[in-house]
């Protein structure tokens, strides 16, 4: 959902952010990174606390 996300935002994703979103299996990351997808203007606005 995160990449679908970004997907329909427009907002281009690098190769390493598929690969860094799909090896989390925390819940509570992904929420706050779903989150953040909505509102990011860049795809590595995810990860910002990392």
């Amino acid at each position: 959902m995160i990449l679908r996300i970004l997907d329909w935002r427009g907002i281009p994703v690098s190769d390493a952010v598929p690969e860094r979103v799909t090896a989390c299996s925390d819940l509570e990351r992904l929420g706050i990174r779903a989150r953040r997808a909505v509102h990011a203007t860049d795809a590595e606005d995810l990860f910002a606390d990392e």
